[in-house]
């Protein structure tokens, strides 16, 4: 997809899901489905670090200048992130989060912008896991991975709104 069409579509999935968590009542935030890994806040948890995890994949693709990169995240975000997600929020983080979901999406679509229109599709080999093969990854793939990302939790949250209330009554 070229470069403005993607950024174009980034904003708009970033803005259904912001509508879908809006929709989100302030009591399900913690709500945790037996068996699952997010609690209904914790989705909003998940997309910053999601964010911030392809930001920093995104960074040292470009400062590799497209040679291989090895695992961008520091040791013990992801458990955090992970914990963090089932825990949920508490109503009084969702503003901060959201806030924090604006500044972690306006980096990535900066440091997209900043990219010369070449590099937009180029691949540079990515380890994203520690014994993992590399995985040819773009600017534009990562662009997209996130867009979807964003439409995947839409639907989810609304299902899961609709189980909190039935397990909850409310």
């Amino acid at each position: 997809m070229e470069r403005d069409a993607a950024l174009a579509d980034f904003e708009a999935a970033r803005e259904e899901w912001e509508a879908a968590f809006s929709r989100v009542p302030d009591g399900a935030l913690t709500y945790l489905k037996p068996g699952d890994d997010y609690a209904l806040g914790g989705l909003q948890v998940h997309v910053n670090w999601v964010l911030a995890h392809y930001r920093r994949v995104l960074d040292g693709i470009v400062a590799a200048r497209f040679a291989e990169i090895g695992p961008q995240d520091p040791p013990g975000a992801e458990e955090k992130a992970l914990a963090g997600a089932k825990r949920g929020l508490q109503p009084a983080e969702r503003q901060k989060s959201l806030e924090e979901m604006e500044q972690l999406h306006g980096g990535v679509r900066a440091a997209a912008l900043d990219l010369p229109a070449s590099d937009w599709a180029r691949k540079g080999p990515v380890v994203y896991g520690s014994g993992q093969e590399p995985y040819a990854t773009s600017p534009e793939d990562i662009l997209g991975w996130l867009r979807d990302h964003y439409r995947e939790h839409v639907e989810q949250s609304a299902a899961l709104v609709e189980e909190w209330k039935t397990a909850t009554g409310a």
